[in-house]
């Protein structure tokens, strides 16, 4: 049974325009996204916070979902709020036991110590969690504007497609689409004709609540994202610090965690959500509010 839990905790900086949330009271450590933007949304912190959360307790880490944010326009002529905001940054998370990986609007060279060395390695390590995530399948469509050489070279499989086009993509009949888009890109309307055998999110928050019902009764699996894009929690959650490395243990603990859920099909989301939350309470006595789905 879901619970009314503890809000996440919310530390204003001093100096700049800037906070940190961290999900769970009584966690020695925990990790997340480093962002900026002109108006950060508190909302869509805490969101990613909670993706963290159950990101970690899926592999039976005990640590918190954190982040840290930064309200700054990019475009003004006074760059200075970025600096202050690393040093404070720093000072605080040191206490906290934050380690961050970089979001939007921020360079790893921008923020420093507080960052574990996987986080120049972001997408490479989202395109791990995301490759071991997904079940043996034989057609596979990626929905990107990118270069996503990082997720589709090592399928050694001939049909790998590109499909800038989301809709199209999941109206295809692949048996896995992968998806990079904006947070809750695979929604109800999109999914409303859906043909699809699996969809992977390629980072936090892909799909949400009304659009994982609408999959579910057309018989498309969602794979959870806080499973495929689980890769730089992972990661900064550990002590490796070569990519290579980093890779073989983001795909194994992937792996392990992705064959708990063999026998769940459309069931996956949830199964992996309470699998997580049962790994929440053998270290904190309370669950968040919340699971983590995009609104």
């Amino acid at each position: 049974m879901r619970q009314t839990g503890p809000v996440p905790t919310e530390k204003k900086f001093e100096t700049v325009d800037g906070y940190a949330v961290i999900d769970l009271d009584g966690a020695s450590r925990s990790f997340g996204p480093i962002r900026s933007a002109k108006k950060v949304l508190q909302r869509t912190t805490i969101d990613l916070v909670r993706h963290a959360t159950y990101a970690l307790a899926i592999h039976e880490i005990d640590a918190s979902g954190g982040a840290a944010a930064l309200n700054h326009d990019r475009a003004a002529d006074d760059q200075s709020p970025i600096a202050a905001f690393s040093n404070e940054l720093s000072s605080w998370a040191e206490g906290a036991g934050f380690s961050g990986h970089v979001g939007v609007g921020l360079g790893p060279d921008e923020i420093g110590p507080t960052l574990h060395p996987s986080a120049q390695w972001r997408h490479e390590l989202e395109a791990a969690s995301a490759r071991a995530a997904l079940p043996p399948v034989y057609s596979i469509v990626v929905v990107s504007d990118e270069d996503e050489s990082s997720l589709t070279a090592p399928f050694m499989i001939p049909t790998v497609d590109i499909e800038p086009d989301l809709e199209a993509a999941l109206t295809s009949g692949a048996d896995a689409v992968f998806v990079r888009g904006k947070t809750g890109a695979v929604n109800h309307e999109v999914l409303a004709e859906t043909n699809v055998g699996h969809i992977i999110g390629l980072q936090p928050l892909t799909t949400t609540a009304r659009g994982l019902a609408v999959a579910s009764a057309r018989g498309c699996v969602i794979v959870p994202d806080f499973l495929s894009a689980s890769g730089p929690c992972l990661a900064a959650a550990s002590e490796l610090t070569n990519l290579s490395d980093l890779i073989m243990h983001v795909e194994s603990k992937t792996r392990a965690a992705a064959a708990r859920l063999t026998n769940e099909g459309t069931n996956s989301f949830v199964r992996a959500c309470q699998l997580a939350e049962e790994h929440i309470l053998t270290w904190t006595s309370e669950l968040p509010f919340g699971r983590p789905l995009a609104p």
